[in-house]
């Protein structure tokens, strides 16, 4: 995989907050400890692993998944 620049993770990072936002009701009153917390519960339901690898699995054919 490429190496990201400083400027293309930041970047990243700040879009994927924004649409992670997006699905929050008052984001801003949240701590990031809460937004953590509701991150676990989601990412514990079932099938979203399997979703998860099944949407990587479609961007990297041939490289090994890791955990």
């Amino acid at each position: 995989m490429k190496q990201l620049t400083r400027k293309e993770r930041t970047h990243r990072l700040c879009t994927r907050g924004a649409m992670l936002e997006s699905f929050l009701i008052r984001p801003e009153v949240l701590t990031d400890d809460d937004v953590m917390d509701i991150l676990k519960q989601a990412f514990s339901q079932t099938g979203m692993k399997e979703a998860v690898a099944e949407s990587v699995k479609g961007r990297v054919a041939g490289e090994p998944l890791t955990e």
